[in-house]
């Protein structure tokens, strides 16, 4: 056998190989949760709300933990909220902040984190 039908064949069998473990795979390692939407706003007594939008759009339940990172008022935020959702589904977290939304004297800009447990 010469060089590059060994080489062929080997390359064919490694395809192969990665191909067969992606279709055995179940999915229960990948992580599926993600942020979809997020917004501002006040609460009933004009304190700073913002609303995280997380979906889950896997055939499997899920859950974990959503941090929004921010800067309010020159001040670093951090608001930790835990999330699971059922398979193809849905769910909006608010978080509230206690500085009302007329008296932001800074721009606010959250950073959103999701991270999903492992099962």
């Amino acid at each position: 056998m010469n060089r590059r039908t060994l080489l062929g064949r080997a390359a064919a069998a490694a395809g192969a190989s990665l191909a067969l473990a992606g279709c055995l795979r179940d999915g229960a390692d990948d992580e599926v949760l993600e942020v979809v939407d997020s917004e501002f706003g006040e609460d009933d007594e004009g304190y700073l709300q913002y609303t995280v939008t997380v979906s889950n759009p896997s055939d499997r339940a899920a859950s974990g933990t959503l941090y929004v990172n921010s800067e309010l008022n020159d001040n670093p935020i951090t608001k930790v909220q835990e999330v699971s959702l059922d398979a193809h589904s849905t769910q909006s977290v608010t978080v509230t902040y206690d500085v009302k939304r007329d008296e932001l004297s800074g721009s606010f800009s959250p950073e959103v984190d999701l991270q999903e447990d492992d099962d």
